[in-house]
C-alpha cells in the first residue's frame, strides 16, 4: 500500500494550515456563492437608497478600497454608517456583519476609507466599490484549482 495519497492530504491540511496562519480565512466554492449572494443582496438594496447626487472616487480612494489590509478597517467604516443612518436591523447592516468573515485578519496602520456623514450617496459608491474588490477576490479563489 502506497503512503502517497495520506502524504497529499497531509500537505494539503498543511497549506491550509499556513494561509489561516497568515490571515487569510479558508473558503469552500459552497461558501464562496453564498458570501457572494450576501454581496449582492447588499449591492440591490444600495441601489433603493435615494440618492441625491451622483457621486466619483477618486484614485487614492480606490486604491484604499481594493486594498486587502484595509479590508476589515473599511468594514468597520461602513458598518458604523449603515447602522447609524440606516438602521441596525437594516439588510445592508446584517449583510455586512455577515460577510466578517471571509476578511483578512491583517490590518493596515493606514487610515481606512472616511465616509462623508450623512452622505448616502458617498456611501453607497464606496460600499459598491468595495463589494466588487471581495466579490472580485471571492471569484478568483473559486476559479483557481487546487495544486495538490
Amino acid at each position: 500500500m502506497s503512503s502517497l495519497p495520506i502524504l497529499y492530504r497531509l500537505l494539503l491540511l498543511f497549506a491550509l494550515h499556513a494561509l489561516q496562519a497568515q490571515g487569510t480565512p479558508v473558503t469552500t466554492p459552497r461558501t464562496q456563492r453564498y458570501y457572494v449572494s450576501l454581496i449582492q443582496e447588499i449591492v440591490n438594496e444600495l441601489d433603493k437608497l435615494p440618492v441625491a447626487s451622483e457621486v466619483f472616487l477618486n484614485s487614492n480612494e480606490k486604491r484604499r478600497l481594493m486594498k486587502t489590509s484595509l479590508r476589515k478597517p473599511n468594514l468597520e467604516e461602513f458598518l458604523t454608517f449603515a447602522t447609524d443612518s440606516l438602521g441596525e436591523d437594516s439588510k445592508i447592516t446584517k449583510n455586512l456583519k455577515e460577510i466578517q468573515p471571509i476578511l483578512p485578519t491583517t490590518m493596515s496602520t493606514e487610515e481606512p476609507i472616511l465616509i462623508e456623514q450623512d452622505n448616502l450617496g458617498d456611501f453607497q459608491v464606496k460600499l459598491k466599490e468595495y463589494l466588487s474588490a471581495i466579490r472580485d477576490s471571492l471569484n478568483s479563489k473559486n476559479t483557481q484549482s487546487p495544486n495538490v
